[in-house]
């Protein structure tokens, strides 16, 4: 209940600050030149993010026949968000990340070309693990 409430309230945030209404609703400085849209995007998506995790969190604890599936279910969405985020979050950031050297190499070019592979590597032996662990657990359909 308390991820609900919480990504609620950041998806209200987010929308106060995405309109620039703070000032008028709050008395507060506004924060859109601050964080810009993207900023607001990426509050607004923490804020999904947790109400998906409370909403999954109240099915298992409803439905112990399906509780398999759900986990399951759980643990899959996150390894896609992350390889999502691994695939497109460190290509966007590659520039700033370039300012660093590495034996020669901008530290952007080498997490692009291999550090996002090795650690999709190692999220799939996480995932692997972790599912062996559910099936252990929970008798299966």
């Amino acid at each position: 209940m308390f991820e609900l409430g919480l990504g609620a309230l950041l998806i209200g945030g987010a929308i106060v600050i995405a309109t620039g209404k703070a000032t008028v609703l709050f008395g507060i400085v506004d924060l859109l030149p601050l964080l810009g849209y993207g900023g607001a995007a990426l509050i607004a998506a923490a804020g999904g993010l947790m109400c998906a995790a409370g909403l999954t969190r109240r099915a298992l604890k409803k439905n112990t026949a399906h509780r398999h599936a759900l986990r399951s279910g759980r643990l899959t969405a996150m390894a896609v968000l992350t390889a999502s985020g691994l695939a497109i979050g460190v290509p966007l950031v590659a520039d700033v990340l370039n300012l660093v050297r590495i034996e020669g190499f901008p530290l952007g070019y080498y997490l692009a070309a291999q550090g996002v592979l090795i650690a999709l590597v190692v999220l799939a032996f996480v995932w692997a693990s972790r599912q062996n662990r559910i099936d252990a657990e929970e008798p299966g359909p």
